[in-house]
């Protein structure tokens, strides 16, 4: 569930891992500031958004950790956002020994 935690910005907190999700209110909707989280977290905050008549209108990641570049569908096609070291680390990442069945 969202919480207000200033003016325009809401916060959700994930029950599993214990972070937060922020939540911006902008002009044409919300963009989402490291929206990683499991699957029914995530449908929770997007059900939370849609009573709020808030879509999504962009992702930041502010790290390449996993829950921090996660994206459910259930969040929409924004276009998302991090640091060029972000995308190159999550890059590695999906494509570097340990997906493909290499060591840990």
């Amino acid at each position: 569930m969202v919480k207000q935690v200033a003016e325009g910005v809401l916060i959700h907190r994930s029950e599993s891992l214990q972070n937060n999700t922020v939540v911006v209110h902008g002009g044409d909707g919300v963009p989402l500031v490291d929206a990683g989280f499991t699957g029914p977290e995530t449908t929770c905050l997007a059900n939370d958004l849609r009573e709020l008549g808030r879509p999504v209108v962009a992702g930041f990641s502010t790290h390449p950790d996993w829950d921090h570049v996660l994206w459910h569908a259930e969040l929409g096609d924004a276009p998302r956002y991090g640091t060029a070291r972000c995308a190159a680390d999550t890059r590695e990442d999906r494509t570097g020994p340990r997906v493909r069945g290499g060591p840990a």
